[in-house]
């Protein structure tokens, strides 16, 4: 026997689902709120962490670049011919003097005595020269590299047992003696001095600063036991992180970034800032633990809450205590109801079904049904006719698909041409259009138009211009000649708003020639097999349809084998990104630089994927063509 459930209240029903409701709000509000909070704190610490890291790069960067400027002077006063050795000592002892970030200058010779490899250096007030003692010198990195190179270099921190006794870095010029590296001028700043720049970064409370060489070696770090023994390849490895590594090798790479680890040494979670030093190509690192990041995150959520938790109670309690105000008068009503049922007599009135809202409630119900019926048969004749000019638009796409070349019929090409076309019609159908066919056995034509609009009236013009394009190929030969021949057609048989933009070439198989004539299109590419890209910008008659009388010329060029011909609608240059900026020329030059061993196909392939990426998931707003001919070699 099936029992039968009490129905609840209708104050029991708005109550529940208010207080779900309000959980529900709390709850996404809170997540919401949270993340969003975390995405402006992560934002201010990564510019705080950048700010903190590109002070002390430019701090580091000083003290290097001062070197730098002081070696290039340095370089000149040895290279003058009235350099001789006391100005020089003069001059050296001056310069220690001057700039204690300078701890010692060597200048050293590959072809001369060891002797006449000199160290030069204070110590405390005096004036030192160390001779080199042995010629290892002419092994290290310091003297062999720039030797090589034929370039200035900064060396890894090393150890100079000749001059200072402590470990220094060194920027080395190549001195030039005819054409000919002759010798190596070093000037030597002390890691200690680099170092107490590092160790008097602090980031937030715990957090700290580290510098790393050019090939990833930890030189200096608040825990010694990292420092000049250890490179970050050497931490990943040893955590097993491949994100370290990553990390590793985009500080190799000299790149700038912002990221979070989950695990390196102590603290486990941390963030990391790293930025390169401009003049010798290392990087320092800030560091703080994911805690101290994030702590008035933590507070200001605690807050949040607390805050969200009185605001639901006080809300939660005002629904329940006015429902239940309302819904007192309706409560009397029912009990009334029930005591008419059992026959007690009632002092209220019970409503009737004849009341004036519901009388307009049904009369608005009638009228609705009966305007609803109307409607639904008149979308449906609607419906049936839209079918109608979608099948017959849907059938003329396909025809004008059908009149242009086709990729996959290899036989539409000559020996010695290879050519491959795109066409995307921002509808069913659209205004571009391109084409190519053996105008003979020693002719080649290509051809790329665009008809302004879009739309079905497009396409018509499209379809005669294609149909004209075959018609006076055979018999004129000349695509200046041509081209006229299709404006005078367009201006006795076109609309006066319909008016085609054009580029025609016809290649001679023989000779490797190509004639081209530009009627207001877009520019001609030319990809040749080095990867050089040579563009054809010029224009040499307006667009068909407009004058009357086109005074059109053509432009000739050798191509040679293995070039490669592109031509493209404006729907590639002139397509949008969700930045609202177009793709242009300059990317379109960018995608043809980047290609490795083209092939049409593949050219035009990649030009679409470029432009599609480009603008990302906006809808097409206009047709975009593609055409690609590659001219292999002479007959």
């Amino acid at each position: 026997m099936k029992i039968a459930t009490k129905p609840c209240t209708i104050a029991f029903q708005i109550i529940s689902f208010m207080f779900i409701v309000l959980v529900l709000l709390f709850v996404i509000s809170l997540i919401t709120t949270s993340r969003l909070i975390h995405n402006v704190m992560e934002s201010n610490a990564r510019e705080s962490f950048g700010n903190i890291t590109k002070i002390n790069v430019q701090a580091i960067d000083h003290t290097l670049s001062k070197i730098v400027t002081l070696g290039r002077d340095l370089e000149l006063l040895i290279k003058s011919p009235s350099y001789n050795e006391s100005e020089l000592n003069l001059h050296l002892r001056q310069l220690l003097i001057d700039n204690p970030e300078l701890v010692s200058i060597c200048i050293a010779y590959a072809n001369k005595p060891i002797t006449s490899n000199n160290t030069y250096l204070l110590q405390g007030k005096n004036f030192l020269i160390n001779p080199s003692n042995s010629s290892d010198f002419a092994f290290k990195d310091w003297f062999i590299l720039p030797q090589l190179t034929e370039k200035p270099y900064w060396s890894d921190p090393w150890f100079d047992s000749d001059g200072t006794g402590t470990i220094v870095c060194s920027y080395s010029i190549p001195l030039f003696l005819k054409g000919k590296v002759q010798g190596i001028l070093r000037l030597d700043t002390s890691l200690e001095n680099l170092r107490q720049i590092v160790s008097s970064i602090k980031v937030k409370k715990t957090g700290y600063a580290f510098l790393i060489s050019k090939n990833g070696t930890i030189v200096a770090h608040p825990q010694d036991s990292l420092a000049m023994n250890y490179t970050v390849f050497d931490l990943a490895e040893q955590l097993n992180s491949p994100k370290i590594r990553s990390i590793g090798k985009s500080i190799v790479n000299r790149e700038s970034d912002f990221v979070h680890l989950n695990k390196i040494g102590t603290p486990a979670n941390i963030w990391m800032y790293y930025q390169p030093v401009p003049t010798n190509s290392w990087s320092l690192a800030t560091v703080a633990p994911d805690a101290e990041v994030f702590a008035d995150l933590h507070n200001l959520m605690y807050i949040y809450i607390g805050w969200v938790l009185l605001a639901f109670l006080i809300i939660a309690f005002s629904i329940w205590y006015r429902t239940r105000t309302i819904n007192q008068p309706l409560e009397k009503l029912v009990d009334s109801i029930q005591k008419s049922q059992s026959g007690v007599p009632a002092s209220a009135t019970l409503p009737v079904s004849d009341t004036y809202e519901i009388q307009v409630i049904n009369t608005s119900y009638n009228l609705l049904k009966n305007s609803l019926k109307r409607y639904a048969e008149n979308l449906k004749a609607v419906t049936a006719e839209k079918d109608k000019i979608v099948d017959e638009v849907t059938f003329a796409s396909e025809i004008q698909l059908n009149l242009i070349s086709n990729n996959k019929k290899p036989y539409t090409t000559p020996l010695g041409i290879s050519a491959f076309g795109i066409l995307e019609p921002a509808g069913l159908v659209g205004g571009d259009l391109y084409d190519y066919f053996s105008v003979d056995n020693e002719h080649f034509l290509f051809a790329i138009a665009d008809v302004v609009g879009k739309g079905v009236a497009a396409a018509l013009t499209m379809t005669m211009i294609s149909t004209l394009l075959r018609t006076y190929a055979p018999q004129l030969k000349q695509p200046e000649k041509i081209l006229s021949n299709m404006n005078k057609f367009l201006i006795e048989n076109s609309p006066d708003y319909r008016f085609v933009t054009m580029l025609l070439g016809i290649i001679d198989l023989k000779t490797g020639t190509c004639t081209f004539s530009n009627a207001g299109h877009t520019p001609l590419f030319v990809l040749s097999e080095d990867g050089s890209i040579t563009k054809y910008a010029k224009t040499h008659s307006t667009a068909l349809g407009i004058l009357e009388s086109l005074n059109a010329s053509s432009e000739t060029i050798q191509l040679k084998p293995g070039d490669e011909i592109v031509l493209c609608t404006d729907g590639i240059t002139e397509a949008i990104s969700p930045e609202d900026k177009l793709f242009g020329t300059d990317r379109l030059e960018d995608v043809l630089k980047n290609l490795k061993n083209p092939d049409p196909e593949s050219t035009a392939q990649a030009i679409l994927n470029a432009v599609k990426s480009f603008s990302g998931p906006n809808k097409q707003t206009d047709d975009i063509t593609i055409l690609v001919v590659k001219y292999i070699n002479y007959r």
